[in-house]
């Protein structure tokens, strides 16, 4: 990251207090419970399947050919990291979820929204809603790094509008920072699941049904403790991986499913209540209108123009993924292709979560790799890679590759990284960070996960983004003709410590 764009950001942390670089950051806003998803978001939620038209068709090519029987073979040569054991408790997390005492612990938006007799339980009672209802759990129900089910029982009342529960997480100041939902999709009553790993901060977390445009009958609402949620899938493949021996695989996508994977990834940043689209003056908003396509074994983060009429240039959509998971150290590795047109800047970064003592901070930040195409001073055979902190904490280079420039914290590769694909990497220790591509050490700085405060940041999730303009990107211009682009990912890979 260059000095100037460094200044540039701690300028706007300065304002906001919550901000990012590695295309990172923005100021978080209040919010009792996650807002509705609009009838359009909603449906785009699944609407990732398939290539638009408009999409060219190198996106669906197959970066790593396997066989069954190859992917089963790489998967057991795969050590993974033990899973902490706890015994289950089978209590109940939810109070009155069968509405047998009508509406006690449950809070209601509307009148209309009421008890009503239950369709399938004989002589018992539902929950009609007709905008939102909600219970609040109690600040100890949830235990941090514990996997639970969320069970909900229900129908729309029709086929318009949307319908979902919402599970979410706030800080201490009630800023919401975690919200994940199941659509109800049929008029029938259905049971629709959603499974989690509690966060590292659990005290203020409630339980919503909302409604948009239609109304709900909700039969049963439960919420247990389950067995631990294995975070890893079968590995498609080695080729391409370096990951060093003594780590065990905790978290990967193979993203082998015809979608992205919604329990494993948000499509935003953690800031303004989960919903912040873009950071600083980039140019692009993140959507969900096919801007995540998953298909052939790949991920594509697709970036086209959509408009020529905002007068600030908002012109573009894009996409992003930021884990669920998160972690303190490790070895976290991504095989991508970058795009390659004038005026992108994809990015694979981690950046600290909502901390065990309900407080999100910034920086820390680890910028694994930043790959700027302004056509002049950064160019597609540059990767910057880099860590931020405030200043006058130290962050000494212990080591630097001979083509490894310092002063603008990039790596002068002999090619362009748009030209192939390449496995861009990090090995992050409590006191290092050490960047390699294709397996050759780039640098390591010395560096300690901490906020201004000198404290212990919170766990890192894992982004991958594409950004388009701004500043820095699009300082000598956007190739709006070259559009749709994208940065293609063959797989996401995290590993930790096996002692």
């Amino acid at each position: 990251m260059s000095t100037s764009r460094l200044a540039a950001i701690l300028l706007v942390f300065t304002i906001t207090a919550l901000t990012a670089c590695g295309g990172g950051g923005g100021s978080a806003s209040s919010s009792d419970t996650a807002p509705p998803p609009s009838a359009t978001e909603a449906a785009s939620v699944s609407s990732d399947a398939s290539l638009p038209p408009s999409v060219s068709a190198d996106f669906s090519q197959v970066a790593v050919t396997a066989t069954s029987s190859s992917a089963s073979q790489a998967a057991s040569l795969v050590p993974l990291a033990p899973v902490t054991n706890y015994t289950v408790s089978p209590l109940e997390l939810i109070l009155n979820g069968d509405f047998s005492n009508q509406l006690y612990f449950w809070g209601l938006a509307d009148a209309q929204t009421r008890a009503v007799p239950s369709e399938i339980r004989s002589g018992g009672k539902a929950l009609l809603v007709n905008s939102w209802a909600g219970q609040k759990l109690s600040a100890t129900s949830l235990q941090p790094g514990k996997s639970y089910v969320l069970t909900v029982t229900a129908r729309k009342t029709a086929n318009t509008g949307t319908a979902a529960v919402y599970l979410t997480f706030h800080d201490k100041n009630t800023v919401t920072y975690r919200s994940s939902r199941r659509l109800f999709t049929s008029t029938w009553n259905a049971q629709y699941t959603l499974r989690f790993t509690a966060p590292a901060y659990t005290a203020l977390a409630d339980v919503a049904i909302s409604v948009s445009g239609v109304q709900a009958i909700v039969d049963t609402v439960s919420l247990k403790m389950q067995v631990p949620i294995v975070q890893t899938e079968p590995v498609v493949s080695l080729a391409g991986s370096y990951v060093p021996a003594g780590y065990g695989l905790a978290f990967n996508d193979e993203f082998t499913g015809t979608a992205l994977n919604r329990d494993k990834w948000f499509t935003r940043f953690i800031y303004d209540g989960g919903t912040r689209d873009h950071l600083n003056d980039e140019k692009q908003r993140y959507r969900d209108n096919n801007n995540h396509i998953v298909t052939g074994g790949l991920l594509n983060l697709v970036a086209r123009k959509v408009s020529s009429s905002d007068p600030q240039g908002m012109n573009y959509e894009s996409g992003m993924i930021r884990s669920d998971w998160t972690t303190r150290y490790g070895y976290i590795e991504a095989r991508v292709k970058m795009p390659g047109a004038l005026g992108l800047w994809p990015a694979f970064w981690l950046n600290p979560d909502v901390s065990e003592a309900g407080t999100a901070v910034w920086p820390p930040e680890i910028d694994i790799f930043e790959v700027v195409n302004n056509g002049v001073e950064d160019l597609p055979n540059m990767l910057h890679t880099s860590v931020v902190q405030l200043p006058g904490i130290p962050a000494s280079y212990l080591y630097m590759d001979p083509s490894f420039v310092s002063q603008w914290t990039y790596w002068n590769a002999p090619f362009k990284f748009s030209d192939g694909w390449h496995t861009i990497s990090a090995e992050w220790t409590p006191t290092t960070v050490t960047t390699f591509v294709d397996g050759k050490k780039i640098m390591t700085k010395a560096y300690e996960w901490k906020d201004g405060a000198g404290q212990l940041a919170g766990p890192a999730h894992i982004l991958l983004n594409l950004a388009v303009g701004g500043s820095w990107a699009g300082r000598h211009g956007i190739d709006d003709a070259s559009f749709p682009q994208a940065l293609q990912i063959d797989w996401v890979r995290a590993y930790k410590k096996l002692n």
